[in-house]
This record gives C-alpha cells, structure tokens and sequence, in this order.
C-alpha cells in the first residue's frame, strides 16, 4: 500500500492549510512578523565601532552669549494712569526717583481741574487757573540728577520745563510753561519715556549747512 496521499486527500490538506493562514493573518499582520523576524536575525556586535556615530554632524552647537550683552532695554515706555486730585508733576517726579532714569512725557489725555502757569512777565507770580479743563497735551522732559552727554555745539537743556495746552468748556485754548502743580481730574492717562544719561547733539538743518559752505567758499 503506497503512502502517498491521493489527489483529492492532497487538495484538502492545501485548502485546509489556507484557511489557517488566512486566519492568522487576521489576528497578527504581517509587518509585527517581520519585525519579529529581523529582532531575531540581527545581534549585538561585541567588536567597537569605528568612526564618527550617526547623526552626530547635525548636533547642535551652543554659543555662549557675550558678558557685555545688556540686560535691560536703553529706552522703556510706560503708559501710567493719574488718579483723580493727584498732582500730575509729582506723579512725573516720583517715576524719575524711584527708577532713578530720566525721562520725557510723549503724550497726555484727560481732565484736568487745575493748573499753574509761569507768567510771561518777568518777577510776575505764577497764575493759577481753575478748571475743569480738557488736557489737550502736555509734554517736556526731566534729567534725572541733571545727568547728561552734552555734544559740540549743543545747548545745554533746562533739567525740568514741560508745556501744556488745554481747552476750557467753550472750546478757548490755553498754552504755557508749567510753574507749580497740574491737579488731575477724570481719566488722566501719560505716555512716557524713560532712558539714562541722554546725548543731547546740536541739530543742523540742510540749509544751515548750505550757508555755512557758501561762506567757506567766499573766504577763499
């Protein structure tokens, strides 16, 4: 008796065979397979590799930062609210001394109920004026301990003068030095700068320079 099986025992067994690794298939897929297979194919080397590893061209360098690098910005700019019945000048003032910086006021907005104003008139006292008023603006600048680079040429600035411009309830407009306190009323709001040991530079415009050359040239 032959122990070959016979074509239609053949077939079975193959049919049979398929339909178990169809089965399989669908429980595991095949790319964990060959995964499998390759963490059995590939082993650890005990000899030490040679040359420069993987990758290590594209690492980072860090560059140390210069000691000279400056830690705070030259020039801040502070947005401050007044609070009503506070003199808006010592307000000024007080940011100056706390930061111990020099400073110039950019812009102003809101009420003011008082002002006090240098008279034109020479030994005059200053005049006071009652509002409300609306503070149109009100600018100048404070050296902090009159600390400053003064540059060829240039006209030493006076350490505290600030202008204002306000308009009464009927539309007139006043403009002044300022002489004493500025009482603020609703809604005063100060865009302010504030910087150390400014350079103050003389400033020369281009038909200055024009007339100054067409001197030199004259003189020879």
């Amino acid at each position: 008796m032959s122990n070959n099986p016979t074509p239609s025992s053949y077939s079975d067994s193959v049919s049979s065979e398929d339909h178990h690794i169809g089965s399989s298939s669908q429980r595991s897929p095949p790319a964990a397979a060959a995964t499998s297979t390759n963490q059995q194919v590939t082993t650890p080397s005990s000899r030490k590799p040679r040359g420069r590893p993987l990758g290590s061209k594209n690492k980072s360098r860090s560059i140390p930062l210069p000691v000279s690098l400056p830690t705070e910005p030259f020039v801040n700019v502070l947005v401050v609210n007044v609070d009503p019945n506070r003199d808006i000048m010592e307000c000024i003032l007080d940011i100056a001394h706390q930061g111990q910086v020099s400073l110039s006021v950019l812009s102003a907005f809101g009420t003011i109920n008082s002002v006090t104003l240098r008279n034109s008139t020479h030994g005059a006292p200053y005049l006071v004026l009652h509002g409300p008023f609306k503070l149109v603006s009100l600018t100048g600048s404070y050296l902090y301990n009159n600390h400053y680079t003064l540059h060829l040429g240039a006209t030493p600035p006076s350490p505290l003068s600030f202008g204002i411009n306000f308009s009464t309830t009927t539309g007139e407009i006043f403009t002044g030095v300022i002489g004493g306190r500025v009482v603020a009323g609703e809604g005063v709001t100060l865009t302010v700068s504030t910087y150390k040991n400014p350079h103050i530079l003389k400033y020369t415009t281009e038909s200055d320079e024009g007339d100054h050359n067409y001197s030199n040239n004259n003189d020879k």
